[in-house]
């Protein structure tokens, strides 16, 4: 009987699990013993619970987070939780009450409603390890601003590296202190477990934010006491965001690493010219000096032909500027525009890859794994027969295949 390699077999299992196919890799868990460890490692290294039915679903996903814990040879395996609680304050409680994972590294909240739950909520949070390094928070409600500091300051996230705050929502918003930070860095400090002194500083190197109350969060999380050190991150996302105000108060902080910035979904503000493409100017030198990756969406609008002929007209100015040497386009999943449109584009792209300061020209089309086969091959000959006409190297076509909604 042929025995194939040991190197060919992890090869296979581990192209199944980034095809996310968990059905295919139990098969390959079945096969025989030799493939049974490495099919293991990718089932468990993710768990998920986001229901359509919440309490019955919340219920395996629980069964699950219980079996896998009273079995040692599984509960190192889980690096992965995912939890969507249909802004149910009792499944958030039980959520929390059942993690405790030694291993687990990455944490994905969904519709929590932690308002209902005591102000600093280290009650809930003190089951969790110190092993988390990421941390995405999504369409969750908080109190008030200074809850959302007591929780992101909760000992089990002191060794974050990136954290994701997408879509917040505060319950408190009448009180007219409710939005001044001197106020709420007071009442978290007066409310804080542990004394402000002994709080390990999370040393964060990517950043993601979202739809959010206030206006001037940077100024709350860049604050001297806040439970963050800045001078390591090299990446921020704005996702959705429209307020040239937050945009330019993050990029103007003490980020003196910041080497990235990415303008996910087709936003518009793209860009770092310090005479003032946002409502003010962007004065942070260091942005301007070390920015070296840029990544805009772009979904073929009237107002994205604008804003990135705008970018190309920038970069290809003389004017003092941030200049990024690898720009990456990211085109949403979408039919098959027209022809002629496609031209324009093609010929736009080119334009941008063809300035000096521009290295590289990345091109990211997405498409859902909902497709079919024959839809994704016709996508794929599309924009390949368009957007790689031209010989110039600079440029390279990639197409991602996910869950478009996922986070």
């Amino acid at each position: 009987m042929t025995v194939l390699p040991t190197e060919l077999v992890e090869t296979i299992i581990d192209r199944l699990a980034d095809s996310k196919s968990k059905q295919d890799l139990r098969s390959c868990s079945l096969v025989c013993k030799r493939w049974l460890p490495r099919s293991r490692t990718w089932i468990f290294r993710s768990i998920s619970a986001c229901p359509k039915s919440p309490i019955i679903d919340l219920k395996s996903f629980l069964d699950a987070i219980h079996n896998v814990q009273s079995s040692p040879h599984l509960s190192s395996l889980v690096r992965e939780i995912k939890v969507d609680c249909c802004h149910v304050p009792e499944l958030t409680r039980i959520t929390f009450n059942t993690l405790n994972l030694e291993h687990l590294s990455r944490l994905w909240l969904c519709r929590h409603d932690f308002a209902r739950f005591e102000l600093n909520l280290i009650s809930l949070t003190r089951t969790l390890t110190s092993s988390l390094d990421t941390l995405i928070i999504n369409r969750t409600v908080f109190r008030d601003a200074c809850q959302l500091l007591h929780f992101l300051s909760s000992p089990c996230f002191s060794r974050l590296r990136s954290l994701s705050l997408t879509d917040i929502s505060y319950m408190m918003r009448s009180d007219t202190n409710s939005r001044d930070v001197a106020w709420i860095m007071g009442s978290w400090t007066r409310t804080a477990s542990l004394r402000l002194p002994i709080l390990h500083k999370i040393m964060l190197e990517e950043f993601k934010i979202g739809l959010i109350p206030d206006h001037n969060i940077f100024d709350l999380l860049f604050h001297s006491n806040s439970p963050f050190d800045w001078t390591c991150l090299r990446r921020i996302t704005f996702s959705r965001i429209w307020d040239n105000v937050l945009i330019q108060g993050f990029l103007n902080g003490p980020l003196p690493a910041l080497s990235s910035v990415e303008f996910e979904k087709s936003e518009k503000m793209y860009h770092f010219t310090s005479s003032g493409a946002f409502t003010g100017t962007i004065e942070n030198p260091s942005v301007l000096l070390n920015l070296s990756e840029l990544s805009i969406g772009f979904d073929l609008s009237d107002e994205d032909f604008h804003f990135l002929n705008e970018v190309i007209r920038s970069l290809g100015s003389g004017k003092r500027q941030s200049k990024p040497k690898i720009v990456t386009i990211v085109l949403p999943p979408m039919g098959l525009p027209p022809s002629k449109q496609m031209l324009e584009v093609a010929a736009l792209f080119l334009k941008l890859a063809c300035l000096s300061s521009i290295q590289r020209l990345r091109l990211i089309v997405q498409f859902s794994t909902g497709w079919s086969d024959q839809k994704k091959t016709d996508c794929k000959d599309f924009y390949g027969y368009y957007l790689l006409s031209s010989t110039n190297p600079k440029v390279s076509l990639v197409f991602k295949e996910g869950q478009m909604d996922q986070e």
